[in-house]
């Protein structure tokens, strides 16, 4: 199976061990974390997360078989920096339905990076995948992370109050959700123009 894209100034692979001590810096630092419902993380509490993800896909390629999770690693395509990571996660019992994921560490925002993100992952789940639906949830506060997906097309399904504790705090979810019959046939060939197979 395919395992690295480019779309815009990213390339998006499969996340690998090597990608792990980036993500780990990422995930520790307040910044990134303020509007998650976790972290900062220590490296070992990162890597306990990762790790069993990262092992699972790499048996489904030696498998030959499409990986249940899809998760990500984001680089400037010429100089091979880190920018971040976004997944595809399963829902379960709906099979073609995901959780959308992503992360990027504090120097590359506001650049447009997180939209090319979730258009990737829109990309990925509706034209590689052939799925159906896509869901996504952020704090209510977290006005950049709502724009992110309301660029790429998501619309607002419902708010959880007080659905989210940290930080000393309950913080409301809003619920977010994409269908791929939503977008229209020349919507999904501009996404699928958007990435190519590296």
């Amino acid at each position: 199976m395919q395992q690295i894209w480019t779309g815009g100034d990213l390339t998006f692979s499969y996340c690998t061990v090597q990608d792990l001590p980036e993500i780990s810096r990422m995930l520790a630092k307040e910044s990134v974390c303020r509007w998650m419902f976790f972290g900062p993380n220590t490296a070992e509490v990162t890597r306990s997360y990762f790790l069993p993800l990262i092992e699972g896909m790499e048996a489904a390629f030696r498998e030959g078989r499409t990986p249940d999770c899809h998760v990500f690693t984001a680089r400037i395509r010429h100089s091979g920096e880190f920018v971040g990571q976004c997944a595809l996660l399963p829902v379960d019992f709906s099979p073609g339905s995901y959780l959308i994921g992503y992360q990027l560490d504090d120097p590359h925002w506001r650049k447009g990076y997180g939209t090319l993100c979730c258009r990737f992952l829109v990309y990925f789940a509706f034209v590689v995948l052939d799925g159906h639906r896509l869901n996504g949830d952020t704090v209510a506060d977290h006005a950049a992370s709502r724009r992110v997906m309301e660029k790429c097309g998501f619309v607002p399904e419902g708010c959880q109050r007080g659905y989210w504790h940290a930080r000393g705090g309950d913080h409301d979810r809003v619920l977010y959700g994409l269908l791929k019959s939503d977008l229209s046939t020349e919507d999904l060939s501009a996404i699928a123009g958007a990435f190519t197979a590296s």
